[in-house]
């Protein structure tokens, strides 16, 4: 009797499990359904409101249309909507309602709305604007990266690299000085990078504004001049390479930088540098320069730092040691000489080098 009702009360709980889990399936595919109906209507009112644009020319906005810029799903409507054939008349709609665009984005949106405001601003179209327009979103970019949220300041800065003006990006960066905004080194060097403007008149203002930056931020401006091939500060960088007041990682960015513009100058840097610092604290430097010498084609005196080296502590400085005689190719008694010497940890790293194909010592080397 016992059994039966304890198989009962068994069989009574699976079933009412079964319920509850078709019950809550009923109610989430009822509530997306909901959701999906809500978004296609969004998606109807910016269509029809870019189809009355287009038709009468006049892409001014109702107010209630300026409301939905601080909605987050109009927002998503938008987005969707100017993926999907209406990227120009959004742009448009961006453009001729700026101020008061710009204003809700500043007083009203919340922190969701303003980083995908900033984020509809870095996709849209602003080559036929005039620079009131550019300076609005300008002004309101620039206000939007003291948010809290990694997500609105990275969008603020997008928009503002789309806008394309030199010196308010360099404020941008500024401002995440001041304010002790510690953004991502490579999201901003490769964010830089993106600028839609002169890159070299955005390489000046940087320049211009280096000193009061960050050593952080400093970082980011070398990886950038180091991608867009600008060496016009050379000197000045490689005056301040062994500076006691920057950060081990500056350094071996200014290294980055000056060795991708092989000269005599750079060679004594890179030669002195790995020399001095192959068995010191600062060993990440030595390795950096390591890779730089492989640009110096028979040259006795490049052969004879990189044999003198990759006997270092550090496995860093070692295979890159290594990797960088491999690539110059240099008598074979020179690799017979670390092969069959004493060191058998240079010898290990020289015989990694051989033994690895092209293209792994290329990245090796770039390491």
């Amino acid at each position: 009797m016992l059994e039966l009702l304890r198989n009962n009360f068994q069989i009574t709980g699976v079933l009412l499990l079964v319920i509850i889990v078709f019950a809550a399936r009923l109610i989430s595919n009822s509530r997306a359904e909901k959701h999906r109906k809500a978004d296609l209507k969004r998606i109807r009112l910016w269509n029809e409101v870019f189809y009355r644009c287009e038709k009468s020319g006049s892409y001014k906005l109702s107010g209630q249309e300026i409301s939905w810029f601080y909605d987050s799903d109009m927002l998503r409507a938008l987005d969707f909507t100017a993926d999907n054939g209406h990227l120009e008349a959004c742009s448009k709609a961006l453009c001729a309602n700026s101020k008061e665009i710009t204003y809700n984005a500043v007083n009203l949106a919340d922190t969701m709305e303003k980083g995908f405001l900033a984020y509809m601003v870095s996709a849209a179209d602003f080559s036929d604007c005039g620079e009131e327009v550019r300076n609005d979103y300008i002004g309101c970019m620039l206000k939007l990266l003291g948010n809290d949220s990694v997500y609105c300041r990275e969008n603020s800065l997008k928009a503002l690299y789309n806008l394309g003006d030199a010196k308010a990006v360099a404020e941008a960066v500024g401002i995440l000085t001041r304010d002790g905004r510690m953004h991502n080194e490579k999201l901003l060097a490769d964010g830089l990078n993106s600028f839609g403007g002169d890159k070299a008149e955005l390489a000046g203002a940087l320049m211009d504004s280096f000193s009061s930056y960050d050593d952080h931020n400093q970082s980011a401006v070398i990886t950038f001049l180091t991608t867009a091939g600008f060496h016009e500060w050379d000197e000045f960088f490689a005056e301040r390479l062994n500076s006691p007041e920057i950060s081990i990682d500056q350094r071996c960015d200014i290294l980055r930088l000056l060795l991708k513009a092989p000269s005599g100058r750079t060679k004594r840097i890179l030669i002195d540098t790995l020399k001095r610092c192959k068995d010191s604290e600062d060993w990440q430097m030595a390795a950096v320069a390591a890779t730089g010498l492989d640009r110096y084609q028979d040259d006795a005196e490049v052969i004879d730092a990189l044999r003198y080296a990759i006997d270092s502590r550090q496995w860093n400085v070692r295979i890159n040691c290594a990797f960088t005689l491999v690539n110059l190719d240099p008598p074979g008694d020179v690799l017979d000489g670390i092969l069959n010497g004493s060191d058998k940890y240079a010898a290990d790293a020289l015989r990694f080098a051989m033994n690895s194909d092209k293209d792994h010592a290329a990245v090796q080397t770039e390491d």
